[in-house]
């Protein structure tokens, strides 16, 4: 890419992100004044299929901390779409801000959080799962505490006996000793 061009990209992205930066706090303030005044399910249904929805969920995925706070406020509503978009949200924030998403949750809800997004592959979750674990024992106050002992858990129990930890051989066989 030459100068110019580099140059121009730069002013565009300059441009750019502080208006999507905007964007993001004027639709968390307003989904906030939302759920004070009409709690989580009114404001999930109003969320449910709407471009706000995939922006909030960008936002909290990018671990933007005010889109993560509202996330979990609402992650707690009524069994929806919405609910479940929120939990992947933050299934994926919880990889990046561990302690900051972690902080916000009761000690029964870290496992529902701790856990794995829909959209990776097999391969993608155990690498993923891996690193999330390895970065929790890394964190002294993470790996001390009971959310994060929690969650190191949930990570490893998944690690261990979901699609990635299962191990199919031949019908009639035994698995390998450990």
């Amino acid at each position: 890419m030459s100068l110019p061009l580099k140059l121009l990209a730069v002013v565009v992205a300059a441009a750019v992100f502080p208006v999507a930066a905007i964007a993001s706090d004027a639709l968390v303030a307003d989904l906030e004044q939302r759920l004070s005044r009409q709690g989580a399910d009114k404001v999930n249904e109003y969320l449910s299929g709407s471009f706000d929805m995939v922006a909030l969920n960008e936002s909290t995925a990018r671990c933007e901390l005010q889109a993560v706070s509202l996330s979990i406020q609402l992650a707690r509503g009524s069994r929806s779409k919405a609910v479940d978009a929120h939990r992947e949200a933050l299934r994926a924030a919880a990889g990046s801000c561990t302690g900051f998403v972690l902080a916000l949750l009761s000690p029964k809800e870290v496992p529902t959080f701790c856990a794995s997004v829909s959209s990776w592959t097999v391969g993608q979750m155990a690498r993923e799962l891996r690193r999330r674990i390895k970065s929790i024992e890394g964190d002294e106050l993470l790996r001390s505490t009971q959310r994060g002992k929690a969650c190191r858990a949930a990570y490893l129990y998944e690690l261990n006996n979901t699609r990635v930890g299962l191990r199919v051989g031949p019908a009639g066989s035994t698995p390998p000793a450990r």
